[in-house]
């Protein structure tokens, strides 16, 4: 997908996203847990929906929350009231060096082609004083190229978006960034019994994730800033 195609399909999808699970903040939150960390500020890149950076705020209440996107139609009010909201573009983002502690995107380089995606990383390590986190989408996981592919068939353009493997976004770690973890995650299988039976989710998660590489969504960077 060229990334001025995505203008066009984001009257018809901002609500739909808006009322999602904020998945990869819970994943941050998760991470900032196990560290013992709790950030000063917050930068979510693209926010599109802003579910996330929203979902980060009532959980950080001490944390300044901050969202970019370069369309103004992502700060609802909802948006404005919880976040400080920036409308600028991912590749020059007006904030000096080392401005956040945590930076995260979610689906924000599945439109860019490599050079561009790796861009975007740059600019992102730029602004991180402490941990980046890039999230997506796994190009092993064949049963969601095909439900996409058929998506795609039906009409919806949303479903256009590349994929990507652990060692390409390896490759996009820059120079101020050291790589921290690299995973699979969102297993549909989990996901799937996390909806209709919960109380298998643990026995579920541990064989799953035998499978994670053709069974998860999404990959997960996080990169430490030097």
């Amino acid at each position: 997908m060229k990334s001025h195609h995505w203008d066009a399909l984001f009257d018809s999808n901002i609500e739909l996203y808006r009322g999602a699970r904020p998945k990869r903040a819970e994943r941050v939150l998760e991470f900032l847990r196990d560290i013992d960390l709790m950030p000063a500020s917050v930068l979510e890149m693209g926010a599109f929906s802003g579910k996330d950076i929203r979902y980060l705020s009532e959980k950080l209440p001490q944390t300044l929350c901050c969202s970019l996107d370069k369309e103004r139609g992502v700060f609802d009010r909802a948006a404005s009231a919880a976040t400080s909201c920036v409308v600028a573009d991912a590749f020059h983002m007006p904030f000096r060096d080392s401005a956040f502690e945590i930076t995260f995107h979610s689906g924000l380089i599945v439109v860019f082609d490599d050079r561009q995606s790796a861009k975007i990383v740059e600019e992102q390590l730029r602004v991180t004083s402490g941990y980046a986190f890039v999230f997506a989408h796994n190009r092993w996981n064949f049963i969601d190229v095909l439900v996409s592919a058929a998506k795609r068939l039906r009409g919806n353009s949303l479903f256009r978006y590349r994929r990507f493997t652990k060692g390409l976004l390896r490759g996009m770690v820059p120079d101020n960034g050291a790589l921290v973890r690299i995973e699979y995650v969102d297993n549909m299988l989990v996901n799937a019994t996390r909806r209709r039976a919960p109380k298998l989710v643990g026995v579920v998660s541990r064989m799953a994730g035998f499978a994670d590489a053709v069974l998860c969504n999404e990959i997960l960077m996080i990169v430490k800033a030097k």
